[in-house]
């Protein structure tokens, strides 16, 4: 922090954290109207097109619950916090398989530790750069739906799990074994389905409530696009965006933020895709974790024009970004 106040005045600093009811309840009022406009289409024209096009879309709506979800586990996106943590809870974490207070948690560990053998986030990130052939086995694997399924089963055991926050990997989609939760305080007995149950609670109330919406509509077979999508094509646009955070630098596995951490310049189709709700600004995120979403591009622009950011890496795009995820052997 003390960096930061070096680079950011305090009224500056202070004007960036400032949290707005306003604005949150735009963002998440634009994120649950695409939503509800992408069935809409494909309800009025189904089709192979439409729902192709709408699995794109929810792919990056999905993406975009989970990144208000983060702002909720940051306590930045209301003055409320009763109010962050309801819609975190609800509105953003429940309809994407998640729950707030387990990813709290977890991503708390991310920022103490990112680039470190510690860092929970680190499997998403450190191998890159990987060849082409690679890259393209491993979207392949998620566009079929495999990856997908392998990050079902993790969170089948993590929800599992009597204490499942306790679970350091439990979000980096990374399958635990019996040793693995263990190690990590839980023993083979004490992953029950009553804990599963419990703890995926208001999971099963969210989609349960989205079925029997669609089922009243007359279009109870619509409620198939949101999991197939989680399965498929958010784990495209998932993967991305992890890699391109912290992956394929020269400080990947360092503690140094200037060369650890990316910051995208992202075009507005790559907004909608792989960067919603300004979560394509990472630098300043860690930098200040404290400052919303909303605020972050004029935190960007206050670093940029202050010369601050000429240290850093920001890149111009995802598609150069996805180029330095590929190695050239």
């Amino acid at each position: 922090m003390n960096e930061v106040r070096a680079l950011l005045g305090r009224e500056e600093l202070l004007m960036l954290q400032r949290k707005s009811t306003w604005k949150a309840a735009w963002m998440l009022l634009v994120n649950w109207c695409l939503i509800a406009a992408t069935f809409a289409l494909v309800i009025a024209r189904p089709g192979i097109a439409t729902v192709a096009l709408a699995m794109l879309v929810l792919a990056g709506r999905q993406l975009g619950l989970g990144i208000l979800m983060h702002e909720c586990a940051h306590r930045s996106l209301t003055p409320s916090r009763p109010l962050n943590d309801w819609i975190g809870q609800w509105l953003c974490a429940a309809p994407v398989f998640a729950d707030l207070l387990i990813y709290r948690s977890y991503h708390m560990t991310h920022h103490v530790k990112t680039g470190t053998q510690d860092d929970p986030d680190l499997p998403n990130y450190r191998g890159y750069p990987v060849t082409p052939a690679s890259l393209a086995r491993k979207l392949l694997r998620d566009v079929l739906g495999l990856t997908g399924l392998k990050a079902a089963a993790t969170l089948a055991v993590l929800y599992a799990h009597a204490e499942p926050e306790k679970l350091r990997f439990g979000y980096a989609y990374k399958k635990q074994s019996a040793e693995s939760a263990a190690m990590d305080g839980d023993s083979p007995g004490t992953c029950k389905v009553r804990h599963l149950l419990w703890n995926a609670r208001r999971m099963l109330l969210i989609h349960a409530l989205a079925f029997v919406l669609l089922w009243a509509c007359g279009h109870a077979i619509a409620y198939l696009l949101w999991p197939a999508t989680w399965l498929t094509t958010y784990m495209v646009v998932s993967r991305i965006r992890n890699a391109a955070e912290h992956g394929a630098l020269p400080g990947t596995v360092s503690q140094d933020i200037w060369s650890n951490t990316r910051t995208v310049l992202a075009a507005w189709w790559e907004r909608l895709l792989f960067a919603p709700n300004f979560v394509n600004f990472h630098i300043e995120h860690h930098l200040v974790p404290t400052v919303p979403s909303y605020n972050l591009r004029r935190m960007h622009r206050l670093l940029r024009d202050k010369g601050v950011l000429q240290q850093a890496h920001v890149a111009g795009g995802y598609v150069q970004v996805i180029r330095s995820l590929v190695s050239k052997r």
